[in-house]
């Protein structure tokens, strides 16, 4: 297969060209004939070539003005440009978008990315090139790490690039935060991969490296802006350790400095940080080759692409080695990688997950993921367990069982299945949910006047006075979760107050379904008002599995975070049992009546059939914070559709984080809520209720602010705690993942 990248490989700056050099030689080791096309406009060409629109004399003229003024550029040109035609197989030589596309080069497969190539900033609006708009018509396309620069698309290009992506067989994007505003305009699941420079192993960019031939030790200082931290974090380690500086650029003069790098090639730059004794950088590759390197290093943050050095450190568990103040920083210790082989583990699987997803993108390799025991063939990773497929199955061929992790998923017996279909068309995974335009809703905050139903309830008190109107006022039923005696999380029917009082507070834990769906569609039917109150998830599921809307039927999404293993709150209650001696008899995750409703000051308590109590800071407790780091939930949650303004329910209730700052006269610390209305039965629940509410306009900007509005990230630390669950005690393992120990 022959396979060309569009990037931007001509630009002189070691991560761009690294990127583009491991994007091609991870191509080649997966079987394809890959080269650059060799796309180069004027807007990237005019930030590096020192020639940039001279020629002839004008350009002579130049050649000697530059020669007597700054005769490192032209070094740095030449051997730039010298590396990158021997090391880049670079195809054709096109300087606009109109060259391409009148003779793009003959291939099979077409890649866009990695690097910003989507920032209408750096390509001058958009460039119908770096959407591949110029291959030929049924071609494969897809994007590799492509980035979009910010976490969100801007209105002007959202036509231009969603029609470009509809032809895309596979869409990966670099940084979580772009994923949902892609997402609305791909025909694809979108997935978020490793920069191409992880795609190889440390061995590999020993075709390029160039040692350096320095003898005494140094300080390599990367620093890809100028930054006076930087400047004075480096000078004052350097007199600390006794070493001298090689930095990047040419004018930045440190104390003790020995050496610019600035004419060094790629090569050579491997060469700095493998040989260096430490690294001090603000650049994302920096980060990334002193990690590849096991150099001792500290990151100072780059002030428009600082984020995702964020990301992968955290994701990689080497966040220690931010510094996020100079003054601050005081301990050499810092430096220092303390479990290598941990290290490597993490990088190896970023590098295994990444490299599969590029090949199976391309055809190149079978997919290796697992797929459900189940007609709808929906890899494991995607499914919800929302035993749609189980109770829709009209021979009760599909049953939900446990896997090592603690989650349901389906098993089907081949035997009963029938291939009747009606699992496929139930899943919703598989469903069509979403309509291309998504109206806006109705947005509140809101408060409940009534501060016993507030303190009882995990933000603002909404959904108690729901369920009244529904019990009360409707003769209805309210379904919501609640605890049994083993301590499970199970879904239920209340009928009246007492009951559906059960089901008030978060539980930070994938609920039990079972059976819920056809005690639901039998009150329907009868005609009784039902009020569904579940994850968004969930919600789907019940209007799929019913398949038809009821008028009696209201449905309230609760805002999610993540589903928790209920294996792991098992195993961690266990624990407490273990060491309390005694029976754990409810668990309130977050309570506010004695410290307050903020996540930092808010409480973890465990009753105990003895009557002790435990109250703990829920932020810190191991078992609270593993949720929050999302380290122990559902694998389907890394690939939710149910984000931001996708929502299935007639209304949606979460908490109003930040509200202190939007409103402050509903803020007292003792729980606030959002209310989106996404229709007009939900209008119609909110009005029925909102006297009984303090209550302010709204937006989805403000609520999503502090809010998630894409999937939760996926973390390497997951895989660790779920392969080590069964081998050490729960408590000993979260904890060391806690990174807010007390």
């Amino acid at each position: 297969m022959k396979v060309g990248v569009v990037t931007f490989h001509s630009a002189f700056n070691f991560g761009a060209t690294l990127q583009t050099w491991a994007l091609q030689k991870a191509l080649r080791q997966l079987g394809a004939e890959s080269c650059v096309i060799n796309y180069h406009p004027k807007v990237i060409d005019s930030l590096y070539d020192p020639y940039e629109g001279k020629s002839g004399f004008d350009r002579t003229k130049r050649h000697w003005y530059l020669k007597l003024t700054a005769p490192e550029r032209l070094v740095r040109f030449q051997r730039y440009s010298a590396f990158l035609k021997k090391n880049l197989t670079l195809a054709g030589d096109y300087k606009t978008y109109e060259e391409l596309e009148k003779n793009p080069p003959k291939l099979d497969a077409y890649i866009t990315g990695s690097d910003q190539v989507w920032n209408s900033s750096h390509i001058g609006g958009y460039d119908p090139a770096y959407y591949l708009e110029f291959a030929p018509e049924g071609s494969r396309k897809i994007s590799y790490g492509a980035s979009v620069g910010k976490n969100y698309v801007l209105p002007a290009y959202k036509e231009q690039i969603k029609n470009a992506l509809k032809d895309y067989a596979a869409v990966s994007l670099r940084e979580v935060s772009t994923t949902p505003a892609i997402e609305k305009l791909s025909k694809v699941p979108v997935k978020v991969v490793a920069d191409p420079t992880f795609l190889l192993r440390r061995e590999d960019y020993d075709e390029i490296r160039v040692d350096e031939r320095r003898k005494e030790k140094y300080i390599l200082v990367y620093m890809m802006e100028e930054n006076q931290e930087v400047k004075k974090l480096a000078n004052r380690v350097s007199k600390t350790l006794g070493y001298p500086i090689v930095q990047r650029r040419p004018v930045e003069k440190f104390v003790n400095e020995v050496e610019s790098c600035y004419t060094a090639t790629p090569g050579e730059f491997i060469g700095l940080v493998s040989n260096a004794e430490y690294v001090i950088t603000n650049s994302f590759h920096g980060t990334v080759f002193s990690l590849i390197y096991e150099k001792p290093f500290i990151s100072l943050l780059h002030s428009d692409t600082g984020s995702r050095t964020v990301d992968l450190l955290r994701n990689l568990r080497m966040e220690d080695h931010i510094v996020w103040d100079e003054k601050e920083f005081y301990d050499m210790e810092k430096f220092q990688i303390r479990n290598v082989e941990e290290l490597r583990a993490r990088i190896a699987k970023l590098r295994k997950d990444s490299r599969q997803y590029l090949g199976e993108s391309l055809g190149l390799l079978e997919p290796d993921k697992e797929k459900v025991d189940c007609p709808t063939g929906i890899l494991k990773e995607e499914c919800y367990g929302c035993y749609a497929c189980k109770e829709i199955c009209p021979k009760d061929a599909i049953s939900m069982e446990t896997d090592e992790e603690g989650f349901y998923y389906p098993s089907v017996d081949h035997e009963k299945c029938i291939s009747c279909g009606l699992c496929q068309k139930v899943c919703i995974r598989l469903a069509e949910h979403f309509p291309q335009e998504i109206l806006q809703p109705k947005v509140y905050g809101a408060v409940n006047k009534d501060m016993s139903a507030r303190i009882e309830s995990s933000s603002g008190g909404v959904f108690p006075e729901l369920a009244r109107y529904i019990i009360e006022e409707k003769s209805g039923y309210v379904v919501g979760v609640r605890w049994d005696e083993q301590m499970r999380a199970v879904a239920d029917i209340a009928h009246t107050i007492e009951e559906a009082m059960a089901f008030r507070g978060s539980k930070y834990v994938k609920s039990e379904l079972k059976d819920i769906w056809p005690r639901i569609k039998d009150l329907l039917d009868r005609g009784e008002t039902v009020l569904y109150s579940g994850l968004p998830c969930e919600c789907a599921a019940l209007q799929s599995y019913l398949r038809k809307p009821y008028e009696n039927l209201y449905v309230c999404e609760i805002l999610c975070h993540a589903a928790p293993s209920p294996k792991i709150l098992r195993k961690y209650l266990d624990y407490l049992e273990n060491k309390f001696k005694s029976r754990v008899v409810d668990v309130t995750f977050r309570d506010k009546s004695e410290t307050g409703w903020l996540i930092h000051r808010t409480q973890l308590v465990v009753k105990f059939e003895n009557g002790q109590v435990l109250r703990v800071n829920a932020r810190k407790n191991n078992y609270f914070r593993a949720f929050l780091n999302d380290y122990i939930s559902r694998e389907c949650c890394n690939h939710c559709e149910y984000v931001y303004d996708h929502r299935k329910g007639d209304l949606t209730i979460g908490d109003f984080w930040g509200i202190q700052y939007l409103m402050p006269e509903l803020f007292d610390d003792k729980g606030a809520s959002c209310v989106l209305m996404h229709n007009k039965k939900g209008e119609e629940l909110w009005k029925a209720i909102s006297d009984k509410f303090d209550v302010r306009q709204s937006s989805m900007q403000d609520v999503f602010a502090k809010n998630h509005r894409c999937p939760s990230p996926y973390h390497s630390i997951r895989d660790e705690i779920f392969d080590l669950m069964d081998e050490k005690p729960i408590n000993s393992l979260l904890r060391e993942y806690n990174d807010l120990k007390n």
